[in-house]
Parts: C-alpha cells; sequence; structure tokens
C-alpha cells in the first residue's frame, strides 16, 4: 500500500512539475507576442503621424520621396526591435525545453544522469534565430513594399491621401497592411519561440536516451484551437519511443514532434500543441492527458471571460 500510494504521489509530483514550466514557457512565449505587437502599435501611430503631416489635398514625387525614406527607418527599428526580443525570447524557450527532463527526473528520483548535451547545441540556436530573423526581415520589406504602392496610388491620383492612410494604418482590428504584419508577426513569434523549446525537447530526450531505459515522449494537444487539427488531436496522450515519429502526414512525412521543422507548414502553423519527456514508472499516461485536459479547460475559460 506505501509503494502504490508513493508512486502515485511521485506521478503527481513530476506531472505537476511538467505543467509548471509549461505554464512559465506559455507565458514567455505570451510576453514576446505582446512586446512585438507592441512595437507594431507604435509603428503603426508613427507611419500614421507621417501620412497625416503629408498635404491633405495632394501627394507629389517630392513627399513620396519623402515619406518612403521616414517610414523605411520606421519599418528598420520594428525590425531591429523585434528581432532583438526573438533573439532573447528563443534563446529562454530552448533553455526551457532543455531543462524539462532534467527537472522531472529529479523529481522522479532518477539520478546519475547527464542531460548537459541540449545545452552545448548552440549552432542550432543560432540558426534557429538566423531563420526567425529573416522571417521578420522578410514581413518588414513586404511591408514596405505594399504601403510603397499605396503611396504611388495617391500619387497618380488614384487614391485620396484619407484612402491611403486607412489602407495602410487603419485600425488594427480592420482591413489594412498592418493588420496583416501584426497577423503575421504573431505567428511568427509564437510558432519560432514555441518550436525552440520543441527541438531542445527532444534533443535532451535523445541524449538522455541510453541512460535512461525506457524513456519516451508524450504529446499533449493544445485543446483550444476553433477547428483542431485531427492527426494532433489523435495525438493528445500517445506517446512514442525516442526516434521515432508520433504520426505520418497523408503523404507519408513523418512528424516527429509539435513544430517540426521538417513537416509541413500546415502542420506547424499556429500549432499550439507540446510534446514532454515520458517513463511508465512516472505514473499513467492517460491520467497526465486528462489533468492536462483539465488544465486547458480552466486556461481558455480565463481567456473567454
Amino acid at each position: 500500500m506505501w509503494q502504490l500510494q508513493h508512486g502515485e504521489n511521485m506521478a503527481l509530483e513530476v506531472t505537476t512539475k511538467i505543467k509548471e514550466l509549461l505554464s512559465a514557457r506559455d507565458a514567455k512565449i505570451l510576453s514576446g507576442v505582446q512586446y512585438v505587437q507592441g512595437v507594431l502599435d507604435e509603428l503603426q501611430k508613427e507611419i500614421l503621424a507621417e501620412l497625416v503631416s503629408m498635404p491633405a489635398d495632394s501627394y507629389s514625387a517630392f513627399y513620396l520621396r519623402q515619406s518612403l525614406a521616414s517610414i523605411e527607418r520606421h519599418l528598420a527599428s520594428f525590425e531591429s526591435a523585434a528581432q532583438r526580443e526573438l533573439s532573447d525570447g528563443i534563446s529562454a524557450t530552448w533553455g526551457m525545453g532543455s531543462d524539462l527532463l532534467p527537472a522531472a527526473a529529479q523529481i522522479a528520483g532518477e539520478t546519475g544522469l547527464y542531460f548537459g548535451t541540449a545545452h552545448l547545441s548552440g549552432n542550432v540556436v543560432e540558426t534557429l534565430k538566423e531563420f526567425t530573423f529573416g522571417r521578420i526581415s522578410n514581413l518588414s520589406r513586404e511591408a514596405f513594399t505594399r504601403i510603397k504602392g499605396e503611396l504611388t496610388m495617391g500619387i497618380l491620383g488614384q487614391k485620396t491621401p484619407a484612402q491611403v492612410a486607412a489602407e495602410i494604418a487603419g485600425n488594427l482590428s480592420g482591413p489594412s497592411i498592418f493588420k496583416t504584419i501584426g497577423e503575421r508577426a504573431e505567428v511568427i513569434t509564437g510558432l519560432e519561440m514555441g518550436r525552440a523549446f520543441s527541438i531542445a525537447t527532444e534533443r535532451s530526450i535523445a541524449a538522455a536516451e541510453s541512460d535512461l531505459p525506457g524513456l519516451q515522449r508524450l504529446w499533449l494537444h493544445a485543446g483550444h484551437p476553433k477547428t483542431p487539427r485531427v492527426p494532433h488531436l489523435m495525438m493528445h496522450g500517445q506517446h512514442r519511443k525516442v526516434g521515432t515519429p508520433f504520426y505520418r502526414t497523408s503523404a507519408g512525412e513523418p512528424v516527429m514532434y509539435p513544430r517540426d521543422p521538417q513537416a509541413p507548414i500546415k502542420e506547424v502553423i499556429r500549432c499550439g500543441c507540446t510534446h514532454v519527456p515520458y517513463m511508465e514508472r512516472w505514473g499513467s499516461a492517460e491520467d497526465f492527458a486528462a489533468s492536462w485536459d483539465q488544465k486547458q479547460y480552466q486556461v481558455n475559460m480565463k481567456k473567454a471571460a
């Protein structure tokens, strides 16, 4: 009886610790998204002020060149600020993913194990950052091209200054260039910070496999998308051996873990799923999945309130 109770307590402690770490990760990602959105809000105000300062009755080639130079500087500032935040965020979530298994193993009483490998993969982290920076740069360049197009329409008399301003920097809740930028920046931030966590988690588990026989990975569905991906929903509570895919797409492509960089974009875009280390002696996968369902239900109720 004591052994049974001890096992139940240990399982509860392990799952509680993992959920605490995942909550910290979610908070970090949300903080990154909010920061980038805040920078965009400021950029929107600056560009709108730039447009308002132009003559109300007409545009000219002179004002076009002048405004584009200023807008390009504003976009460069946004790009720099967003990249700094994402650099810090990716480093932070990578560290969280690396620490997930050691923290769970310590609670479970696993001793004499080496978990340092994931911390040494600096090249991978830098590659992730460079890729993410490229996505932000592309977003900034696309925004500049679209803004230039709208201003040119004003020069040609195809749109009034008011129409141009509304199209470029209208209310973020309405259709505008900045509405698109905001949505895509949010996706990039959440996806790449979450991806860093997933890759670090996977590498940490792989590095410990030889020291921890029976170590597996457990998929947890996010529980909140309006239209969940059926494969992701089906994977909830499923566990797989190290090095084996959780599932394959209809085209036969392996998906090793949530936000797998080798997976098709449709499998990773806006994915909020996660995967965690799992050992049978740490407790029931079904119980963990059920407790995760309850946690996600509480989180989503708060978001809806």
